[in-house]
């Protein structure tokens, strides 16, 4: 049983940053018409089954980069167990794996021999926005667009044989919503996250995600063909960015 426990530069990051706020100036000043209304597509798991892919070198995301995702907490009463929301993970261990507390009272990660998260309330049952970034050797947590805390460890260098989402492995089920997995080999600005949290990622002669050459994995659970998620390079599937 997994318990969770909470504790609480240079020219050219300076450069990056202030690109940035540029392009969201930019994008906040387009006109309501031209933002067709737009909302997450999730998956309901009721903690009987997962969506369970094998290992992808998309995912050995060790030494940076982001995983965003919608997810909402519907069990009843407090679980004797932390359900996880996804988790890369082999026979030594997670190398990451996303957590909610069993009583709803906070977001944790697991990594390989560290688990740490922040306290966070999850008993309205509603969709929330989570992005984690990691940087190498710390994780920082964003919910619903805003700073939470940074971990002091990263993502774990183990083997994994597989990436399930609504559990870990065989482990710990979840219950409720998950939606709009998006996997990123680098780390991605907190302004580019909350701008795109509810936009697809590219549309034609529009505006694209700055970062979509980092786009490396992304769910699909409205699209039967690709199996409820696909990873980015693989010709036979379909393009999910718009």
């Amino acid at each position: 049983m997994i318990r969770l426990l909470f504790n609480s530069g240079s020219f050219s990051r300076l450069l990056v940053v202030a690109c940035c706020a540029a392009m969201m100036l930019i994008l906040a000043a387009r006109p309501a018409s031209a933002q067709a209304a737009y909302e997450p597509i999730v998956a309901n798991f009721n903690g009987q089954g997962a969506l369970a892919m094998p290992p992808n070198p998309s995912l050995d995301i060790n030494g940076s980069g982001t995983i965003e995702f919608w997810v909402s907490a519907k069990w009843s009463g407090d679980l004797d167990y932390d359900p996880a929301i996804m988790g890369y993970s082999g026979p030594q261990g997670p190398r990451f794996s996303f957590h909610i507390a069993g009583d709803k009272s906070g977001l944790g990660i697991y990594a390989g021999q560290y688990y740490d998260g922040v306290a966070f309330d999850f008993s309205d049952g509603l969709l929330h926005f989570v992005a984690i970034s990691t940087l190498g050797d710390t994780t920082d947590i964003y919910i619903d667009g805003v700073y939470q805390d940074t971990l002091g460890f990263g993502f774990a260098d183990l083997p994994a044989d597989s990436f399930t989402i609504g559990s870990v492995g065989d482990f710990s089920p979840f219950i409720g919503e998950i939606g709009q997995v998006r996997i990123w080999s680098e780390p991605v600005e907190v302004e580019v996250l909350r701008y795109f949290a509810k936009r697809p990622l590219g549309v034609a002669g529009q505006y694209p995600h700055p970062d979509l050459e980092n786009l490396t994995g992304i769910s699909a659970f409205g699209n039967p063909e690709t199996g409820g998620f696909i990873f980015i390079g693989d010709e036979d599937l379909p393009n999910l960015t718009e």
